[in-house]
């Protein structure tokens, strides 16, 4: 190193500088510095791939409470529909159970007037009979039976029983609605 300069300085000739050590640790420090680099950018890149993975699932928890919504809404529409079918059966039923009992108090009425019984009986009985075949329901109870047995079946046949005798009652000048 005969006349080096250094930094414009002459250095005499007997001059030994050894600057291994220095770039050792620099080089050590700077492989640190990379190597904590490195792990920054990896968990930089860690967090932000959760925070997209996050992001996704949020996405997808509202798209999926959006359809269930809009499915519940369908259910309660239904059911709401359903509710509204039940009372116009319900309104059904209780016209069918006004009028039964209508029929009904007609039918104790009849049979429990003090008139002969046992004529009108025979003559609604003939009646049901005429309107009714071997297999409906009512044959039972009409074949070769009292009016009281018509009476208590009334409620399984009290169509035929009532138009039967809404018939017989027309027929002796009495009109029943």
């Amino acid at each position: 190193m005969t006349n080096d300069k250094f930094g414009g300085i002459k250095l005499p000739d007997n001059f030994n500088l050894d600057l291994t050590k220095t770039i050792n640790l620099a080089s050590g420090v700077q492989a640190q510095i990379d190597e904590s680099n490195r792990r920054t950018m990896q968990l930089a890149v860690e967090a932000y791939n959760n925070r997209q993975r996050e992001l996704k699932a949020i996405e997808q928890t509202a798209m999926n409470t959006a359809e269930t919504n809009l499915k519940l809404q369908k259910v309660v529409d239904n059911q709401n529909a359903y509710i509204d079918i039940l009372k116009e059966q319900l309104a059904t039923q209780k016209k069918q159970m006004e009028l039964n009992e209508e029929q009904l108090g007609i039918l104790n009425n009849i049979f429990a007037s003090g008139e002969d019984g046992v004529i009108v009986e025979k003559e609604i009985m003939k009646l049901i009979q005429d309107q009714i075949d071997t297999s409906h329901p009512l044959w039972d109870y009409v074949k070769d039976k009292g009016g009281d047995v018509a009476v208590a079946g009334v409620t399984a046949g009290a169509p035929v029983i009532y138009a039967s005798i809404k018939m017989y009652l027309a027929s002796k000048g009495i009109m029943l609605p």
